[in-house]
C-alpha cells in the first residue's frame, strides 16, 4: 500500500503499523512526535496503530539549540 510520510510517497506491506513504518524509514524513535491524518498518536500506541492506503503521516523530530 502507499501512504504519505512527510509529503513523500512511501510503499509498505498491507497491514503495517505505524511503528513498522518508522523502522522501515529509519526514523529515530526518540524525541519524535507522530501524527496520522492530523491526529497525534502517542508513543505507546505506535505498535497497534494500523495504517491504511492513503494515510498521511507526519513525523517531527525535536531539534536542540537556539
Amino acid at each position: 500500500m502507499k501512504i504519505l510520510l512527510n509529503n513523500k510517497e512511501v510503499s509498505l506491506p498491507q497491514g503495517s503499523t505505524l511503528h513498522e513504518l518508522l523502522l522501515q524509514e529509519n526514523i529515530t524513535l526518540l524525541n519524535v512526535a507522530v501524527a496520522v491524518n492530523n491526529t497525534l498518536v502517542l508513543r505507546d500506541k505506535w505498535a497497534t496503530t494500523m495504517l491504511n492506503e492513503g494515510d498521511n503521516v507526519v513525523a517531527i523530530t525535536a531539534a536542540y539549540g537556539g
